[in-house]
C-alpha cells in the first residue's frame, strides 16, 4: 500500500507537492502537467496561452514557490462603454516559454507523475482507498487528494462527500478561447484588453508581447477569451461550430476596436472550449477533508478563480493532512 495519491496535475497539485514534499504519486488524465494552466504550441506559428493568461498580484510566498517566472509588461486596457481605459494594475506574472511551464517546473524533480491515467472510481476498503483507473489498473493508498474541477471531483467522491457539498452552491462556468495568428499586424499597440459586460468578448491578449522569442516574427498572435454569456450559449456544441464561432468572435473584436480584419490576414485560427473553467460562487471553506477516510479535495474553485487561490487552498489542506 502506498502513502498519498494526488489526482490532477495543475496548480493545486503542484502546490500540494511543494508543501507535502514526499511520498506522493500524481495521476493526470491528460498527456502532461498543467491543468487549466495550458499553452497551445503550433509549429511555425508560436505559443498561445489558451488557459491561464497571467497571475495578478501574487504574494511573496507564491512567487517564492514559482521561482522561475517573468513579468509581463505592456499596455493593458479595459473596454467599457465603447471606449478603452487604462488598467492601472501592471504587475502580471507569466512564463515567457508558455504559462504551462509555471506548473511543469514545479513538477520537474518529481518522478512519480503518471500521465494519461484517468481515475474511474474510489472505493473505501478496511484501511485504504482503492483507486480504479479507466485502463482498469488499480492502486491502493492511505490518502487520496482530488484536485479536479468541482463537477469531476464531486462525481468521483459523491458517495462520501454528498452531504458536505449540498451545503454550498458550487457551479463551474465554461469558457471559449479563440487562438488566431495574423500575417499582418493589427497595429493596436496593446498588450491585453479586458472587456466589461460584453455579450461576446471577455479578454484578449497579444501573445507577441509575452513571448517575443518564441513566435514567428512574421506573425501577430492573439488569444481571445469569450464572455460568460457567450460561453454558456455555445460550449456544448462548439466543436461542431468552430469556424462560425471564430468568425463571430473576430467580427466583434474588430468592431469594438475599430479595425479591419480580412480572411486573407488570418494565417492560423482555432478555438478551444473549457467546460469547467472557473467557479463564480466562492463563499466556502478552503478545501474538503475527511480525516477518517483520509480523502481530500482542493482547488482554486473553493475560494477564488485564480492560481493563487489554488496555492493557498492547497497549503490549508496540506496542514490538515
Amino acid at each position: 500500500m502506498k502513502n498519498i495519491a494526488i489526482i490532477g496535475a495543475g496548480f493545486s497539485a503542484a502546490s500540494l507537492s511543494n508543501f507535502i514534499k514526499k511520498d506522493l504519486d500524481i495521476y493526470e488524465k491528460s498527456r502532461g502537467a498543467g491543468g487549466r494552466c495550458s499553452t497551445r504550441r503550433v509549429e511555425n506559428v508560436g505559443l498561445f496561452d489558451h488557459g491561464l493568461q497571467y497571475i495578478k498580484n501574487p504574494s511573496s510566498e507564491f512567487k517564492k514557490m514559482l521561482n522561475d517566472y517573468s513579468v509581463w509588461q505592456g499596455n493593458f486596457k479595459t473596454f467599457e462603454n465603447n471606449q478603452l481605459k487604462n488598467d492601472e494594475d501592471k504587475e502580471r506574472i507569466i512564463h515567457e516559454n508558455g504559462n504551462n511551464i509555471l506548473v511543469k517546473n514545479l513538477f520537474k524533480n518529481n518522478e512519480n507523475i503518471f500521465v494519461n491515467k484517468e481515475l474511474k472510481s474510489i472505493e473505501k476498503k478496511s484501511d485504504y482507498l482503492l483507486l480504479t483507473f479507466k485502463d482498469d489498473t488499480q492502486e491502493q493508498y492511505k490518502t487520496v487528494i482530488i484536485t479536479a474541477p468541482f463537477q469531476q471531483a464531486y462525481n468521483l467522491t459523491k458517495q462520501f462527500s454528498e452531504n458536505y457539498f449540498s451545503k454550498f452552491n458550487f457551479s463551474m462556468q465554461p469558457n471559449l478561447t479563440v487562438m488566431v495568428a495574423f500575417n499582418k499586424s493589427l497595429k493596436l499597440d496593446l498588450s491585453a484588453i479586458s472587456f466589461e459586460n460584453d455579450d461576446v468578448l471577455g479578454f484578449a491578449a497579444n501573445e507577441n508581447t509575452k513571448k517575443k522569442n518564441l513566435i514567428n516574427k512574421d506573425l501577430e498572435l492573439w488569444t481571445i477569451q469569450s464572455s460568460l454569456k457567450y460561453s454558456i450559449k455555445n460550449i456544448r456544441e462548439y466543436r461542431n461550430n468552430k469556424q462560425s464561432l471564430i468568425d463571430e468572435t473576430l467580427k466583434n473584436f474588430s468592431t469594438k476596436l475599430k479595425i479591419n480584419i480580412s480572411k486573407d490576414q488570418i494565417h492560423y485560427s482555432d478555438i478551444h472550449g473549457w467546460l469547467y473553467a472557473y467557479n463564480l460562487n466562492t463563499a466556502a471553506p478552503n478545501c474538503y477533508w475527511d480525516s477518517d477516510l483520509r480523502l481530500g479535495i482542493c482547488g482554486d474553485w473553493f475560494s477564488g478563480n485564480n492560481a493563487e487561490s489554488a496555492f493557498f487552498n492547497a497549503k490549508y489542506l496540506a496542514n490538515l493532512i
